[in-house]
């Protein structure tokens, strides 16, 4: 007889919350039900006012009790619920769980709609009576059908055709199946209605089979809450409930990795949408279905080597050890680094703008070549290399009288440019002479060895984390190290964090994604109203989309409410300090764990301050360090920058320091609107990025004058 047992996201969401040591019978009785749920020793009750007759419960403890559905149809068997005994009842009767005929996916959500829905109405209507106004409807262009065709149960039809703001149906949304609110949340935000039914409908004509859940739960759409188990996968679950992410994937995502896509892939989507994870699970997919006579690999590749190091920890948790072998995993400047070693390259490389002294040298003689005739700032010169002499490749004089200064808000004629150039030769000459390559020139360097020797391809596929982040240099290394074809190129980013002031156009690289851009929009890190207040930095700045288009916010949703963001605003640093102290201590008192709070400044030096007095009142810290990965066994509030804080999440999250004085960072000295433009820019993207590391509550503090950009 062949059995299945399926667990859901509501089901490892309850073992959290329970007691450790009822927290080890659940385990205990999950793993005994998954071997045998016919097991004599299992006692099924029938729970007589239950909201699906086919929900039964089963006993954990003489005190706990689990909420199993077994439906009439096959031999199928979902863990749905656990809690104390009234409370589990209380559940059951408070749920619904079924499959919905027009999506085909299983929907577990509340029953309780109609009653806050009705409160609201009644509060509305004695509003629109006092006013004697005509309610305008939000979803009034659009036919019941139409909504139920999108997942919504028929029962809430009615209720939800009566809302009249995108704040009534947030108001409602824990009392949706996540599909429905999705949806819906999509049509009020603008998102065409074609456009969401592609997304949330499947393509079949007729209606699916409401009794059949073995079928249903091979769905896309059920297996974002619901997951078949197997023995090892179980095990995992169990051990670490909280990481639902290595099993429960939003359908949204799960298109994008599990599919052969003809060519380069580009994935865009805001913080919190799962880029990372999709790119994660995509690395794996490809490993598992490589050829074993190829010898090739899948590169899983970013631009830091401290989200690289992250990455590779988040690999060993949902790869096989064959899958894993199969995976190199390296930040883009350390492969560089190797691949040159393994060639004898005999230079020394060093970045744009470092404090290595032979390139402080060279660029200080390179600016000895100034011309009077130019009232240019040095600043000028070092960003006139970065943005144009760099991302072009430059290096004749020619070249730079015809380059293209797009961006740039200092216009040069010919004779400007010749002087300009004569900086830019002797910069070249001290490069040269003291044997050293900026990072720039040796990806180009990479390039040339590659062509020279006839090198082929290194890898079967490429998956790229932090897309935006790159520049164009490093996506032509990337075309080169693998073939053009199936599968060959995947790349996640988003505009709105881009901290690196690297932009790029992707099918100026050789990187055509036409026909192949997809877009997360599901926020499932931060609240909601975090979200907004994250948003809100970035408000009607123009964000690139990496291929010379622009990206939106529209149609960018938190699943999850809670607490507006917290600021507090002190006139002293030590005022400041005692805040969050108290803060902390409150957390804790609360239940939190401090090596779930993180504290983010916008300098080590002020990280480093706000550490030292959180020591000096007994609280315990830990310094996320640059190049490593974040231990969460280790005690302690988390110590980091913006900068580092990227690609990480905490239950709780602090931004100190948050003053006109530190954010954005007084350090930038340029003339040049459109340099000012852009590093305004990348220092809203950071604190954006800082943001949006909160999962549950997010404190802003500073001294003095609250940045203007909150």
């Amino acid at each position: 007889m062949d059995i299945q047992v399926a667990i859901s996201q509501d089901f490892l969401t309850a073992i959290v919350r329970l007691p450790r040591a009822q927290q080890k019978k659940v385990n205990q009785f999950v793993s005994k039900f998954r071997n045998d749920p016919l097991a004599s020793g299992i006692n099924y009750e029938k729970i007589n006012d239950a909201a699906n007759s086919d929900m039964r419960s089963v006993r954990i403890d003489q005190a706990y009790r689990g909420i199993i559905l077994k439906p009439k149809q096959g031999n199928v068997y979902i863990l749905l619920w656990v809690d104390h005994h009234d409370e589990a009842y209380d559940w059951a009767r408070r749920h619904q769980c079924k499959i919905h005929p027009k999506t085909g996916a299983i929907q577990l959500y509340p029953t309780d709609i109609n009653e806050s829905a009705s409160e609201q109405n009644v509060e509305k209507k004695t509003d629109e009576t006092s006013s004697e106004a005509t309610p305008s409807y939000l979803f009034k262009s659009y036919e019941p059908a139409q909504l139920f065709e999108l997942g919504l149960p028929e029962e809430f039809l009615d209720n939800v055709l009566k809302i009249t703001s995108i704040e009534e149906l947030g108001a409602i949304s824990d009392s949706l199946p996540n599909e429905a609110y999705e949806a819906l949340y999509f049509l009020a935000d603008g998102i065409p209605y074609e456009e969401v039914l592609e997304d949330y409908r499947s393509n079949a004509s007729e209606d699916f089979d409401t009794e059949d859940f073995a079928a249903a739960l091979a769905r896309e759409g059920s297996k974002r809450r619901f997951v078949v188990v197997d023995d090892e996968a179980l095990e995992q679950m169990l051990d670490a409930p909280l990481e639902k992410w290595r099993v429960f994937l939003h359908p949204s995502q799960r298109k994008l990795v599990e599919r052969d896509w003809n060519g380069p892939v580009r994935v865009l989507g805001g913080a919190g949408t799962g880029k990372t994870v999709a790119a994660i699970h995509r690395a794996k997919w490809l490993s598992a279905g490589l050829n074993s006579s190829s010898h090739k690999k899948v590169l899983f590749t970013t631009f830091t080597k401290n989200l690289a190091a992250d990455i590779s920890e988040h690999l060993t948790q949902i790869c096989s050890h064959s899958e894993l072998s199969n995976i190199e995993t390296v930040n883009i400047d350390s492969w560089v680094h190797k691949f040159l070693k393994r060639n004898n390259y005999n230079y020394d490389i060093v970045y744009p703008g470092d404090s290595n002294p032979k390139r402080v040298n060279s660029w200080k003689r390179a600016l000895d070549n100034k011309s009077p005739e130019l009232d240019l700032s040095d600043h000028f010169y070092e960003e006139e290399w970065k943005l144009v002499v760099q991302e072009q490749s430059i290096t004749e004089k020619s070249e730079y009288i015809r380059a293209k200064r797009n961006g740039r808000g200092t216009r040069l004629n010919r004779k400007e440019r010749l002087l300009v150039w004569s900086v830019f030769e002797e910069y070249l000459l001290q490069l040269n002479h003291n044997r050293i390559k900026e990072m720039p020139d040796a990806m180009r360097d990479c390039i040339a060895i590659i062509d020279t020797k006839n090198i082929k391809p290194m890898y079967e596929s490429v998956v790229v984390d932090e897309g935006q982040d790159m520049g164009s240099q490093a996506y032509e290394l990337i075309r080169r190290i693998v073939p053009e074809g199936k599968n060959d190129i995947f790349i996640v980013g988003d505009g709105h964090q881009r901290i690196y002031r690297n932009k790029v156009i992707l099918g100026r690289c050789g990187i055509n994604i036409i026909g192949r851009s997809r877009k997360l929009r599901v926020n499932y890190r931060t609240t909601e109203e975090t979200k907004q207040l994250a948003v809100s930095v970035l408000d009607n700045v123009p964000v690139d989309d990496l291929d010379s288009g622009q990206d939106s916010s529209k149609g960018y949703i938190s699943l999850m409410h809670g607490e507006s963001p917290e600021i507090i605003v002190t006139s002293s640093f030590s005022e400041e300090a005692d805040a969050i102290v108290e803060r902390i201590e409150q957390l804790e008192a609360a239940g939190a764990k401090l090596q779930d709070i993180c504290i983010v400044a916008r300098t080590k030096k002020y990280r480093d301050a706000i550490g030292t007095e959180l020591t000096k009142s007994g609280i315990q810290v830990y310094e996320v360090m640059a190049n490593g990965v974040d231990r969460r066994h280790h005690e302690g509030v988390r110590l980091a920058t913006m900068h580092r804080v990227k690609g990480l999440e905490f239950q709780n999250v602090f931004i100190v320091g948050c003053s006109k004085s530190n954010v954005p960072l007084q350090n930038f000295k340029s003339q040049d609107p459109v340099e000012l433009r852009e590093h305004d820019m990348a220092e809203r993207a950071l604190l954006h990025v800082a943001m949006t590391r909160a999962m549950r509550s997010l404190t802003i503090t500073c001294h003095g004058e609250l940045t203007s950009f909150l």
